[in-house]
């Protein structure tokens, strides 16, 4: 029996090397303990960061995602440090994730280690992950393994979902705001036989936008006709398989998913004054999107190795207008990873080394009719073929010290040869020490306005000429981190954590919109660009149920814009400088009742200049951000009442222009701070059944 668990383990880990952002271990490890009739229980704070893992790995556990009314995946990262979580302009209600003072498409995200959120994906797929549907998020930063690819450059996210066999027969979710948004979430698990495990989660949410005039306030609370949010509709659904066969060594994950989402912004018509002969500025988007994949692993005998097939398929479209522009797209991608991972052997030697093929088809269209940019209909189709190859080194042969290096070699069929080195070391110098460092390269490639739809939001002229000059984004990351253990008193311990990570880009796509106010140049870079992120986090439990997070990040990001053979070198626009975050939580007996309180400090940002590059630098207010939630807890059902940001601080005036939407200096896209202000929110969860 015990030659048989070992094997399970070695097929889960050829798809999940030891080298990757994953803590799927841990809870396959519970599965088979399950299988042995043991059960393990215990609890995690709301962020874990981890002492066992060669990349320095932040997870925010299940106990973080409910923490506050993370309705979506965009807002899981508001007590973490880690991610700056900021919107893409004042229409769409879009919001996106920065990391190391990146932008979110520089980070691979990952769903259980399949790629996912690439492409037309990387603006609107923040939102589209519902957090209910979460067990954890690792976030990892710098370099990562090369089994993954090659477009990890700031870092990866992995999101874990509820397993079928390891989650509740029947769990829902539902949650009401005072912005009338309502959301509906139900996951089940059945096991279908001995073997055999389903399950299904669905999501469906609504904003409710009132049509009485006086109701309107609700959604446009700075009074400039622009709804503060967009309506939305929301329906999605996710059916996911588990087989596990112990005595072949078999283990086997297939699912599938569909969404569909729409989203009605621009002006609120119940304010409109059509009487003044300004036409309504809409911005209607839809998003559909289904993706199918399958990861299989198989032990291949007494040696303990093991093979990973992993497999994906993905269509996504995308229709949408902002005002005069419109900009469609569909996207058809596959991925598939074939890999052999050697099993653990006495000397601390081992090797994981495999084939990958991706395919990318994307058709897009982009249209500015607005008289005065007079922008032709623009066909941006692009093909990108690239099949790789990869091996990866881990010695842990020393007691302390643990390294991974690794080499993969790629062919784009839009840019050629791309090779990708990267390294991992681990030294625990003892049980309050440990030091890593990390370094290597990693690649992008850039799809300018798919991955900027905020600027959309504004009248500024697409200056296209550039873009199929682009080149693949290239930069190398270099990081470095201490976490220190404190003894502290009845034998507790506080964490503390330091780390500092560089970003250098070689080749960048530059969106510049410092040259002139009324346009937006895509090039490639000429000159320096790179990003620098220092960071510390204390963690500790001041007595027994409550605990105390505490974190401030520092962020500089530089970049150079180029006209007519003139370099200029700036502060990246609409970066937030600094970071602090302090999280409170306290919970008495058995978790009866939780009470949570986040305070944030969201430094300044620089604002794009007016008159060109020798402009005067604008810079954006620091300003504070407060969460509160208290949830009543039992063993079937909970009850949660929470406030986002408590002192209702809004960006004053999102929307330049506001008053004609059509004019040149009209311009949502500058945004930098909160847009809807205080929400009030109340919501229960149910839980039916006992774990598989």
């Amino acid at each position: 029996m015990k030659k048989n668990i070992y094997r399970l383990f070695t097929v889960f880990l050829c798809t999940f090397p030891a080298s990757t952002v994953w803590s799927q271990t841990a809870e396959d490890s519970i599965a088979v303990n399950d299988l042995n009739e043991i059960t393990v229980s215990g609890f995690r704070p709301g962020t874990v960061i981890s002492s066992s893992s060669l990349f320095k790995t932040e997870t925010i556990t299940h106990a973080g995602l409910t923490k506050m009314a993370c309705c979506a995946l965009s807002e899981s990262f508001e007590n973490s440090a880690s991610a700056n979580v900021a919107y893409s302009d004042a229409i769409s209600g879009a919001r996106q994730i920065q990391l190391l003072g990146l932008a979110g498409f520089y980070v691979q995200t990952l769903a259980e280690n399949v790629p996912v959120l690439r492409g037309l994906a990387s603006t609107y797929g923040w939102s589209h992950v519902p957090s209910p549907w979460l067990e954890s998020i690792q976030i990892s930063k710098g370099t990562s393994s090369v089994v993954n690819g090659y477009e990890s450059v700031s870092g990866q996210i992995n999101l874990e979902f509820k397993k079928p066999h390891l989650s509740e027969t029947l769990y829902a979710d539902y949650y009401v705001d005072e912005l009338l948004h309502l959301e509906s979430n139900i996951t089940s698990s059945l096991q279908i036989s001995d073997k055999l495990w389903t399950g299904l989660l669905l999501h469906g949410s609504s904003t409710l936008h009132p049509q009485d005039k006086s109701l309107s306030k609700i959604h446009d609370k700075n009074k400039d006709q622009f709804l503060d949010m967009p309506k939305m509709q929301n329906i999605n659904a996710y059916n996911r398989w588990f087989y596990l066969d112990e005595e072949r060594g078999i283990q086997s994950r297939t699912g599938i998913r569909f969404l569909y989402e729409t989203r009605d912004a621009g002006q609120d018509s119940t304010c409109h004054d059509a009487a003044a002969g300004i036409p309504l500025f809409e911005s209607p988007i839809v998003n559909k999107n289904i993706q199918v994949y399958n990861k299989t692993g198989i032990s291949t005998g007494k040696t303990g190795g093991s093979l990973g097939i992993i497999s994906s398929f993905t269509l996504h479209d995308l229709r949408s207008a902002f005002g005069m522009k419109t900009f469609n797209g569909r996207q058809t991608s596959w991925y598939a990873n074939v890999l052999y991972a050697s099993g653990p052997n006495g000397d601390g030697h081992r090797y994981t080394a495999g084939a990958s093929f991706s395919y990318d088809r994307y058709g897009t269209e982009f249209l500015d009719s607005l008289e005065f940019n007079q922008t032709p209909l623009t066909r941006l189709n692009r093909v990108e073929a690239v099949p790789g190859a990869f091996a990866e080194y881990t010695f842990s042969g020393m007691e302390k010290l643990t390294l991974v290096a690794g080499i993969r070699a790629d062919f784009n069929s839009r840019y050629g040869w791309l090779f990708t080195p990267r390294a991992n070391v681990k030294y625990d110098c003892n049980d309050y020490l440990i030091l890593r460092a990390s370094g290597g390269r990693g690649f992008h490639s850039p799809g300018v306005i798919a991955e900027n739809t905020g600027l959309l939001a504004s009248s500024r002229k697409f200056d296209l000429s550039q873009i199929d000059a682009l080149d693949m984004e290239r930069a190398w990351n270099f990081g470095a981190s201490a976490q220190v253990y404190v003894p502290l008193w009845d034998e507790g311990r506080a964490t503390l954590s330091l780390e500092y990570f560089h970003t250098r880009f070689q080749n960048q796509a530059v969106a510049d919109m410092e040259r002139n106010r009324n346009a937006v140049y895509f090039y490639n870079l000429d000159g320096r660009s790179s990003a620098d992120a220092w960071q510390t986090d204390l963690s500790l439990t001041v007595f027994r149920g409550f605990d105390i997070f505490a974190a401030f990040r520092y962020s500089s990001n530089r970049i150079t814009y180029t006209e007519n053979g003139q370099r200029y070198e700036k502060e990246k626009p609409l970066v937030s400088s600094f970071k602090g975050l302090v999280n409170l939580s306290y919970a008495t007996a058995l978790k009866r009742w939780v009470f949570d309180v986040t305070a944030q400090l969201n430094g300044s940002a620089r604002l794009p200049a007016m008159n060109g590059y020798r402009s005067q630098d604008r810079y954006s207010p620091s300003f504070p951000v407060y969460f509160a939630q208290v949830t009543k807890n039992s063993k079937r059902f909970d009850l949660y009442l929470g406030v986002e940001n408590l002192s209702d601080y809004r960006q004053e005036n999102p929307v330049a222009g506001w008053g004609n939407p059509f004019q040149r200096d009209f311009d949502a896209s500058m945004i930098w701070g909160p847009l809807a202000g205080r929400k009030i929110y109340l919501g229960f969860r149910l839980r039916l059944g006992k774990l598989i």
